[in-house]
């Protein structure tokens, strides 16, 4: 407390001020400024010296001493942010004084991080510390899902007097939840189609490659050993028709005979052999219907559609979707893959020819489409000394019968925690399980960030407080 501005003053008064409690005879040359009871100011000492005016050598008389006090004392009387008392005081943190720090009102200290403080007290400190608070302190807002900051941080003894505001960041709002996965019915597009076996044409209108490699009609009991495509029997060949009945070859018996393709279908028929082997690529993962039939049967012994679908043209059955099929089943085909495709007859009995006989295989370019789910909305920030809190934003829309994702939750006001996001809504459709099981729940939504402190490290703080106060302590 200072000495009075005027009036009497006695050399016990100037004791009790600069040297309390000592009880002791007074030299008067011990208060000198800079001397060893009224203690000097180091250089880098940002605060007011409470003794400037006491002279520093020569006549002392009592009336030097008016309105003079111990300590050293800074007043904040405009807007600023990450106060630290170890830089304002400087070397004389850790000196033996009093140190006195006052914020005036209207006048706002704030945090520019969740890692940093608005007033920050560090350890080591020395002397009396008191934080007079008239304006506002704030901690710094958390950013989505994560904590507000802490307003002040006591790592030294201190008292605070708030008749002010003291409030820590804002905790961010929380995450909403992802949409669940759909499934929609969908054509897909059909690229890269190859008549492999058919054309480039050869010699004399002969097929350039016949059957792939690994079909071994010697095996196949009414293929007569031979792996022509073009179809043979008692009648002669029946030759392709072309793709989509273009480029017939020469001989062919119709143009209904071939390799097709339509925006819903892939299909071949011919007459008497076989088989069909072509390549593609579909835009679309998800599996494929396939078919095969035979008609029009003469003699005995026919055998059952087989279709054969691979990522190798030299072996049968390789890679993601390779495998044997009969009519009806799907196939799990992954978009922008070459895929060969071969359809014959198997289990042909009795060494009968395949004459007089059309043969289809062939497979739907429909097929389950599985959706993404809506993006989560993203939490808002918790609010700061500087900014109010923000609000969380609206989820994704998603794919056709796929989930929206959930919004998020808002900002938590000063002192506050952020509120939780929503979860995400869940995917529609029929089930599906490739490439991925579909339709799915949306995901639970996160929850949102609590409230930073408004003190931190309270232990270490005498608080009196007429003010408010919002937010944790630690």
């Amino acid at each position: 407390m200072a000495i009075a501005a005027s009036g009497a003053i006695s050399f016990s008064t100037i004791r009790d001020e600069f040297s309390p409690g000592s009880n002791s005879s007074v030299t008067f040359s011990d208060y000198y400024l800079d001397g060893s009871k009224v203690k000097p100011k180091a250089g880098d000492n940002n605060a007011t010296h409470l003794g400037t005016g006491i002279p520093t050598s020569g006549a002392l008389d009592l009336s030097d001493f008016y309105s003079k006090a111990t300590g050293y004392k800074l007043t904040i009387s405009s807007d600023a942010t990450d106060q630290s008392l170890a830089t304002i005081f400087g070397d004389d943190y850790d000196v033996d004084y009093p140190k006195i720090v006052v914020i005036n009102s209207g006048v706002t200290v704030g945090a520019t991080s969740t890692s940093a403080y608005a007033i920050n007290v560090p350890a080591n400190a020395a002397g009396t510390i008191t934080i007079q608070n008239a304006g506002n302190i704030y901690g710094f807002g958390g950013s989505a899902g994560n904590a507000g900051g802490d307003a002040i941080f006591a790592g030294s003894e201190c008292t605070v007097t708030n008749t002010g505001n003291i409030k820590s960041g804002g905790g961010g709002g929380g995450a909403g939840g992802v949409g669940g996965k759909g499934v929609a019915s969908v054509n897909a597009t059909l690229s890269s189609f190859v008549d492999e076996g058919g054309a480039p044409y050869g010699s004399g209108n002969a097929p350039a490659n016949d059957a792939p490699s690994w079909f071994d009609a010697g095996s196949k009991p009414g293929y007569g050993g031979s792996n022509n495509l073009n179809g043979a029997g008692v009648v002669g060949d029946r030759k392709w028709g072309g793709v989509n009945g273009a480029n017939a070859q020469g001989g062919a018996v119709n143009t209904t005979w071939g390799l097709f393709t339509s925006s819903t279908s892939v299909s071949g028929t011919c007459a008497n052999r076989g088989p069909f082997y072509c390549s593609f690529q579909v835009g679309t993962s998800g599996p494929y219907t396939v078919s095969g039939s035979i008609s029009s049967l003469y003699g005995s012994g026919y055998g059952t559609p087989t279709i054969n679908i691979s990522t190798s043209n030299s072996a049968a059955s390789q890679g993601q979707g390779g495998g044997t099929y009969v009519n009806g089943q799907a196939a799990d085909l992954s978009a922008d893959t070459t895929y060969y495709f071969v359809g014959y007859l198997s289990n042909i009995g009795g060494g009968t020819n395949l004459y007089y006989n059309n043969f289809s295989a062939g497979f739907s370019l429909g097929t389950d489409d599985i959706t993404s789910g809506g993006a989560a909305g993203a939490g808002g920030a918790g609010a700061s000394y500087n900014a109010s809190a923000g609000s969380g934003s609206a989820g994704g829309s998603g794919g056709t019968n796929a989930g929206a994702g959930g919004t998020g939750g808002d900002g938590g006001a000063l002192g506050a925690a952020g509120a939780n996001g929503a979860a995400g809504a869940d995917g529609t459709g029929s089930d599906a399980d490739f490439p991925s099981s579909a339709p799915t729940n949306g995901t639970a939504a996160s929850s949102g960030a609590g409230a930073g402190n408004y003190i931190n490290g309270l232990s270490n703080v005498t608080l009196s407080n007429s003010g408010t106060v919002a937010g944790n302590t630690a």
